[in-house]
């Protein structure tokens, strides 16, 4: 969400580079057709000027003969082919590396110039890497004519989901429902992931990286709605993006307070997100999954330098091998405790 005095930081800056570094303009010269392009020209000069194109309707005796073309030149110099160098007048020196220019100064405001762009094409490519893990159409709105969507028990909209998260659990997937919360919740699980890493930028570059995600997320929630879900009226798209808003910002404190606090509240925060608390058999495996998950990948980040993850290389993996290690039994679950195991722990 870009504010305007950007917009006027930017111009200013990029009006103070030029006048600093740019060389002074070439002196405007009048044009001279060549011997090439003599015969390309009309009979007569047009002039787009009122005054111009009054005295041509007044003197329609007016002589019409082309000006005969320049003499060749005598130089036997052959023309040269090499391209014009940086400091030729139509290409000014230090034009085409204004941009490198910005980034490099050891001026904060013209570093911070380039920022939100460079940011917001790099957090597209991270969004893709989000979005990628889970996806889905709803082919009923595809046929000729369109027929309404199916409905869950909730009287959500059921589509046909790709992914391991919405993937059904005979298939070896997570079997969460195909609906758009299903999608929002994994959708903003992963950007929590990035968020975490983002937050270890510069404090002058995490929040506007933080809010170049947050703003693709946002902008394909609305395309999603419009497109698959029939919100034409953007009043009531705003209203479901508030409530996406509200959703987001809770999912910050309870994920926060689960890396602090330990996997059993992170647990809980997956359980009340992502498997909108309900109860069944092999939920609680399925929870320790994706918070194994949730691990792993923060690991994963925590190992990628800040230029990595600014280029958009962030690869997410895949979950079911974590799903292996959290199904195997932990040796102590069946030791008894003996006193062996409390040597040592007395007077602590």
């Amino acid at each position: 969400m870009a504010a305007s005095s950007v917009c006027a930081s930017c111009l200013r800056a990029l009006r103070q580079q030029a006048r600093t570094q740019l060389p002074a303009p070439a002196p405007r010269t009048a044009f001279k057709p060549t011997a090439q392009r003599q015969h390309l020209l009309p009979h007569r000069a047009l002039s787009t000027s009122p005054r111009a194109l009054n005295e041509q309707h007044r003197s329609p005796t007016a002589s019409t003969t082309p000006t005969p073309p320049p003499p060749p030149s005598s130089s036997t110099n052959p023309p040269s082919n090499a391209p014009l160098s940086s400091s030729s007048p139509s290409t000014p020196a230090g034009f085409d590396t204004l941009a490198t220019t910005l980034r490099d100064s050891t001026a904060p405001l013209l570093r911070q110039t380039t920022e939100p762009y460079i940011a917001y094409g790099s957090t597209a490519t991270l969004f893709r890497a989000c979005a990628a893990q889970c996806s889905y159409t709803i082919p009923a709105l595809l046929a000729s004519p369109p027929q309404p969507p199916p409905k869950n028990a909730a009287e959500e909209d059921v589509g046909v989901g790709e992914g391991w998260w919405v993937t059904p659990k005979p298939n070896g997937g997570l079997g969460l429902d195909v609906t758009f919360n299903t999608w929002a919740q994994v959708v903003m699980l992963h950007m929590y992931l990035l968020t975490v890493r983002l937050r270890c930028f510069p404090a002058v570059h995490a929040p506007i990286w933080h809010q170049n995600l947050l703003d693709h997320f946002f902008y394909a929630a609305e395309d999603r709605m419009a497109v698959w879900h029939g919100m034409s009226a953007r009043s009531v798209r705003n209203k479901y993006l508030k409530d996406l808003w509200l959703q987001w910002r809770g999912l910050l404190l309870s994920y926060d307070e689960g890396l602090v606090k330990g996997d059993a509240v992170l647990a809980a925060a997956v359980w009340r997100n992502v498997f909108r608390a309900q109860e069944g058999e092999g939920v609680v495996g399925d929870v320790g999954t994706v918070v194994g998950y949730m691990r792993r990948e923060l690991g994963m980040l925590g190992g990628m330098s800040d230029l990595e993850v600014s280029e958009g290389r962030v690869v997410f993996g895949r979950p079911e091998g974590v799903g292996r290690l959290v199904g195997r039994e932990s040796a102590w679950m069946r030791r008894s405790f003996v006193a062996e195991d409390f040597k040592g722990v007395e007077g602590k």
